[in-house]
């Protein structure tokens, strides 16, 4: 997730912005101090534009 806000130049206050949820959340999420539900997977996901399953997937 990290990655691809910063390759699309968002900050996390302009993606939680985008996604409606709380930037101190998405900090969270992003150093995997947080659980994630699926719902906010999705908002995470429109928020970057890309589908939920790119979000899930470690191999990058």
């Amino acid at each position: 997730m990290r990655r691809l806000r910063a390759a699309q130049g968002l900050s996390q206050e302009t993606l939680a912005h985008e996604c409606g949820i709380n930037r101190t959340y998405l900090s969270g999420v992003e150093r995997s101090e947080r659980n994630v539900s699926i719902d906010n997977i999705a908002r995470i996901a429109r928020g970057l534009k890309v589908k939920a399953h790119m979000l899930l997937d470690d191999s990058a």
